[in-house]
C-alpha cells in the first residue's frame, strides 16, 4: 500500500511539475511563441525585420512609456498618493499604450490585448 501511495504522489509531482514548465513557455516568458529565443514573430525573421523597425521607430515613445511608469509607480509607493497626479499619470500611460497599439498595427504585429494593468496586474497582456 505505501508503495502504491509513494508511486502515485511521484506521479503527480511529475505531472504538476512539468505542467507548470510546459505554462510557463506557452505564456511567453521563456520566449515560447511570442518571445524572441525560440524565434516566433519577434525574432528578425518575419516580415523582413518589422519588429526591429518597430522598435526604432518607437524608441522614444517605449521611454516615455517607462518614465510615466516609474513615476506612477514611486507615487503609488507612497502612503498618501496624489489622487489628481495618478489619474492623470494613468491617462499618459493609457494614451502612451494606445499609440503603441497604433504603430504595431501598422508593421502588422500583433497588438497586446487585455489589461495593460498600472496596479497589481501591472504587465500582464503586454508585450512590450
Amino acid at each position: 500500500m505505501k508503495k502504491i501511495l509513494f508511486i502515485l504522489f511521484a506521479i503527480a509531482s511529475v505531472a504538476f511539475i512539468s505542467s507548470q514548465a510546459i505554462a510557463c513557455y506557452w505564456d511567453g516568458y521563456w520566449g515560447g511563441p511570442m518571445g524572441a529565443p525560440m524565434g516566433g514573430f519577434y525574432g528578425n525573421t518575419v516580415a523582413g525585420g518589422a519588429y526591429q523597425g518597430f522598435l526604432d521607430n518607437t524608441s522614444q515613445l517605449r521611454q516615455d512609456l517607462a518614465t510615466k511608469q516609474a513615476e506612477y509607480n514611486a507615487l503609488m509607493t507612497q502612503s498618501n498618493p496624489d489622487p489628481k497626479r495618478t489619474s492623470d499619470l494613468n491617462r499618459q500611460i493609457t494614451a502612451l499604450h494606445d499609440q503603441l497599439s497604433t504603430q504595431a498595427r501598422s508593421y502588422n504585429m500583433p497588438v497586446p490585448r487585455g489589461n495593460y494593468g498600472h496596479g497589481p496586474m501591472r504587465g500582464y497582456g503586454c508585450c512590450w
